[in-house]
């Protein structure tokens, strides 16, 4: 559990009779028309709230380890803050090791300051402006690759999310962008695994899945199965690890709906 900081993803919910303009001139709804209006829509927000569930099945040959995550995550963009709050379980043969994880991501004296604390025991730590350096989605990242994502796939069927009707849209990402969208920590599975070379991770192709609210036309939900990709990665440097499971699923529940985020002074205390 290392560097986290600034922004998640933010965007505004706007009513979306916006059929004609995703459309334009073909009549249809592409992935290149909705990646475009999502990520207009996503540089306006003002805050975002977000559940991510990791869900990791690494196999040895005479080990078996097992990584379930559960987070609950709010941000902000003015000031920049994040705070995130959720259980880890990691189970090691018959051993079982669970944690209570909380991040509180913030600005103090002009730097970006990250205070993380498992089972309470709070440390706190300066991170650099790092673009990979961040929990959840960056909304900034997002717009920036959307060149990227307009090679993906739409699904013939809508699917739900929080009881919201959803395009679909599929397709592979690079993993030094798929970095700069969630950040590099929760590809890491929040320091929990030790993945091969990470230069390595950035050159992967990875198969990823997104989903767009209907109506808001904005982020519902992100799914990344790095299972396969993985396992041939460890496969490349000749060690016997067998990634079974390698998933990471961010649900987007609310924009514009958080507050000011602000670090406790119990916090404060705890980790100076």
């Amino acid at each position: 559990m290392q560097h986290f900081r600034k922004k998640l993803i933010y965007t505004v919910m706007i009513p979306a009779s916006l059929a004609g303009l995703l459309s334009g001139c073909s009549g249809r709804v592409t992935p290149t028309s909705l990646f475009r209006e999502a990520s207009e829509r996503m540089q306006e927000v003002t805050s975002s709230s977000n559940r991510v569930e990791l869900d990791i099945q690494l196999e040895d040959v005479l080990d078996l380890r097992e990584v379930n995550m559960e987070m609950e995550m709010e941000n902000t963009t003015e000031p920049p803050a994040g705070h995130a709050k959720g259980t880890a379980q990691v189970n090691i043969v018959d051993a079982e090791v669970s944690g209570e994880l909380e991040i509180y991501q913030v600005m103090e004296d002009g730097e970006y300051v990250t205070y993380s604390s498992l089972d309470g025991d709070w440390e706190r730590e300066v991170t650099e402006d790092d673009s990979e350096n961040h929990i959840g989605m960056n909304g900034d990242i997002f717009a920036q690759e959307v060149e990227v994502l307009e090679e993906f796939h739409l699904a013939e069927e809508p699917v739900t999310v929080e009881e919201k009707e959803c395009y679909q849209m599929y397709g592979d990402v690079k993993g030094e962008d798929l970095m700069g969208l969630l950040g590099k920590d929760m590809i890491s599975a929040f320091g929990l695994v030790d993945l091969p070379s990470e230069e390595a991770i950035k050159e992967l192709d990875v198969p990823v899945i997104f989903d767009i609210y209907k109506e808001e036309l904005l982020p519902a939900r992100i799914i990344v199965d790095m299972s396969g990709v993985l396992s041939d990665l460890y496969d490349s440097y000749g060690e016997t690890t067998k990634v079974n499971l390698y998933s990471i699923e961010l649900v987007f529940t609310d924009y514009d709906q958080v507050e000011e985020i602000t670090v406790p002074q119990e916090v404060r205390d705890a980790s100076s």
